[in-house]
């Protein structure tokens, strides 16, 4: 918990919402350091709710945060959710319960990104058994375009303490590198098609904020992710585990920093730098991009030939406001109103 204090009643009364007795799980609550009224918020639900304890530290970042309430939970299972996003009420002990059923290491199920923070019911009528998967880690991670991020998963916490994979302090995205490394281990592996969280779209967030040093951040961080995910895919091959999802999603984390750098206040000297570091640990330039998104394709053409890129970074930082609205906030609305009509049809 970091400067919520707008949204983290919803996180956690979205918690509290479930079909489990209180007496059988934990809500645990790093606060990293808050300074402003995120901790007076919670302190009534601490008070109120023998399951739910608040621990306070100096500012430390997310994957200190993550690792710390790995050490003091208490479960048999762990689940991460962000403070600022939520739940869909009644869905966990499904969960647990298909992962008791079979004894799962891991489990994935349904995320829906959103800006909306009204969708508190599941819009999964019944579960879909045709769409049930259980496989090991290694078929997982080779067959499964799997989500990146760890809140789209309940993990057995003996397994996760047992595989000594470790969130990497101080830094931002660091999920991404953690399931890839975890999933692999998992001897049993199951995605339930159950929709359960509700990402939400905070313009505040280090993951969607423009600001100059959060974008700094976020492009100094992907290029290290960049850099141990390609040094994790040429270990996973030597164990002639296929490597053709995570090389797709390396890419993708390529093309991430390529966004940034169109909207970070970078020079030109420093893009370049960017480019020879990756070109240094063969990760540059980037695989065409073969799909029907010319935008994608657009971007990692001109990006393979920097002085192109160099051109399109200029016009586009004159251009930005008039780019935004015309293509990036038209996508999103068309996003939404499609999310919504999916709710709409589930709820009739």
């Amino acid at each position: 918990m970091y400067n919520v204090e707008n949204y983290i009643d919803q996180c956690l009364n979205s918690l509290l919402d479930q079909d489990i007795d209180k007496k059988d799980y934990e809500i645990i609550i790093i606060n990293d350091g808050s300074t402003d009224n995120s901790r007076l918020k919670v302190n009534p639900y601490s008070d109120n709710y023998d399951n739910i304890n608040i621990y306070d530290q100096e500012n430390r970042g997310i994957s200190f945060s993550r690792n710390k309430g790995i050490d003091i939970a208490k479960g048999d299972y762990l689940f991460f959710i962000d403070s600022d996003d939520y739940i869909a009420s009644n869905t966990l002990k499904q969960l647990i319960d298909f992962s008791n059923n079979e004894t799962l290491d891991i489990i994935e199920f349904e995320t829906i990104r959103t800006k909306s923070r009204k969708l508190n019911s599941s819009i999964t009528i019944k579960v879909d058994n045709s769409k049930i998967i259980i496989l090991s880690g290694k078929e997982y991670v080779s067959s499964k375009n799997f989500m990146d991020s760890v809140w789209a998963y309940l993990y057995k916490k003996d397994f996760l303490l047992n595989s000594t994979v470790k969130f990497v302090n101080g830094r931002t995205m660091e999920d991404m590198i953690f399931n890839a490394e975890l999933i692999p281990q998992a001897n049993k592996i199951g995605f339930y098609p159950l929709d359960v969280y509700r990402y939400v779209i905070n313009p505040n967030s280090i993951w969607t904020s423009s600001e100059p040093s959060a974008l700094r951040k976020s492009i100094d961080d992907f290029i290290f992710m960049t850099i141990s995910y390609n040094e994790l895919i040429n270990k996973l091959s030597t164990k002639n585990i296929n490597t053709n999802i995570l090389k797709q999603k390396l890419q993708n984390m390529l093309f991430n920093i390529v966004k940034r750098l169109l909207k970070a206040d970078f020079k030109f000297s420093e893009i370049n730098y960017v480019i020879k570091e990756l070109k240094e640990h063969h990760i540059y330039p980037l695989n065409n991009f073969g799909g029907k998104d010319n935008y994608r394709k657009f971007l990692t053409f001109t990006f393979n030939h920097k002085y192109l890129f160099f051109c399109v970074v200029k016009f586009y930082r004159v251009f930005e406001n008039i780019i935004y609205k015309l293509i990036i906030k038209k996508y999103r609305i068309r996003r939404e109103k499609k999310l919504q009509s999916l709710i709409n049809k589930n709820s009739n």
